[in-house]
């Protein structure tokens, strides 16, 4: 295909895979005709600070798709991505629409379901008033036992450490004497990073009398969680992280829990031209971050194959993770390949620019310079810093 004689990309999804996928494509491919956001809403929301809402600490961000994609020449249809027909390259959605399409990149997100029954499922800005209430209540004297719990099968943790350990600081600025835990399978504290951003939280934890206890928890009852192959230990209340799942597409492949398998390009296996990134593939790691590298190398793969020119380098995921604890954040990183950490870092300055919860290549300055925190100035763009690190 010649460059620019008519190639249409279509992105399903409203996140940070599919907004990193649309600036990535424009940036990559000027001359790509036509670029079709499918989203099942109009508003894109910047949800990673909905983690510090209970402690008034951020929120989130939230703006209007078509105001900032609109002048860049992006369609944008609301609905969402129901079935794909990749032999006729044709996409339809929950409404009825038939797209066509000369490349798809499916992001279409994983929904938040309950993972441990009793507990508080924290789902960002719809539970921050939950966990305010515990917080009240621990400060009146009516709570002793505030567990924050990573459910089996969740592989981002790092909402636990940043509920407990602002919890931590703002209890222990209030002069309440609840005791706050962390229970999960986990073997160490933030294992996804390494050695030595554990080491930097495991500290953090212990000089703030937060207990970090391995378990796999099963239920809240009783006032106890209940735990697999250990006694249950006493609860007052327990906050749980929630377990992702993926929506049924018609004609796109599912492997286990519902996500869609991938190769090193983000291409769907067994499909043409039909690509994935983000939460509903089966990358074990669902994290802004992660996604929006996925997003990177999709879009130039599916640039390549449209004919626009280069290698497309394949998805080499790095962990990135703004830890907030309530006082100075940390800066966690860690290289992954092969499924195995090469290098682990943890640090109090920034060692990504803009220094924002999700750091996404482009991503991150476009949200910087709409408000979204960050504080990057006019000509940000993204950048790495020199970190220290170590092996695994």
């Amino acid at each position: 295909m010649r460059p620019g004689s008519g190639a249409r990309v279509l992105i399903a999804g409203g996140g940070v895979a599919a907004l990193e996928a649309v600036l990535a494509l424009q940036e990559l491919a000027p001359g790509l005709r036509e670029i079709v956001l499918l989203a099942p809403d109009r508003h894109f929301e910047y949800t990673p600070l909905s983690v510090a809402e209970p402690f008034d600490l951020g929120r989130a961000h939230r703006f209007e798709l078509a105001e900032v994609l609109g002048p860049r020449g992006v369609e944008m249809v609301v609905d969402s991505l129901a079935a794909v027909d990749a032999e006729r390259r044709q996409a339809r959605t929950a409404g009825g629409l038939e797209l066509p399409y000369d490349a798809l990149l499916a992001a279409t997100g994983a929904g938040r379901h309950e993972a441990l029954p009793g507990a508080i499922t924290f789902s960002g800005t719809r539970t921050a008033a939950d966990v305010r209430r515990l917080l009240r209540e621990a400060e009146a004297g009516n709570l002793a036992r505030l567990v924050f719990a990573v459910p089996s099968g969740v592989t981002w943790s790092l909402p636990a450490y940043e509920l407990a350990l602002m919890s931590g600081a703002e209890l222990g600025e209030k002069g309440a004497r609840t005791e706050v835990s962390i229970v999960t399978p986990e073997s160490r504290p933030v294992d996804a990073f390494g050695a030595r951003a554990s080491d930097a939280v495991a500290e953090m934890l212990e000089s703030r009398g937060i207990a970090f206890r391995t378990a796999r928890a099963l239920r809240v009852e009783a006032g106890k969680l209940v735990l697999e192959e250990d006694d249950p230990i006493a609860a007052d209340a327990v906050v749980a992280l929630p377990r992702l799942v993926p929506p049924e597409i018609e004609g796109l492949p599912a492997e286990e829990g519902g996500f869609i398998p991938i190769d090193e390009h983000c291409r769907v296996r067994g499909l043409h031209r039909v690509f994935a990134a983000g939460d509903a593939t089966d990358y074990p790691f669902k994290q802004g971050g992660i996604a929006t590298q996925q997003a990177d190398a999709a879009a130039e793969a599916i640039v390549a194959e449209l004919g626009f020119g280069g290698d497309p380098a394949p998805f080499r995921p790095v962990l990135r993770g703004l830890l907030l604890t309530g006082r100075a954040p940390r800066y966690l990183r860690a290289e992954v390949l092969g499924g195995r950490i090469t290098r682990s870092s943890a640090a109090e300055e920034a060692i990504w620019w803009p220094p924002a919860k999700i750091a996404g290549r482009r991503l991150a300055p476009f949200l910087a310079l709409r408000g979204a925190p960050g504080g990057a100035p006019p000509d940000a763009v993204a950048l790495e810093l020199e970190a220290p690190g170590e092996g695994p």
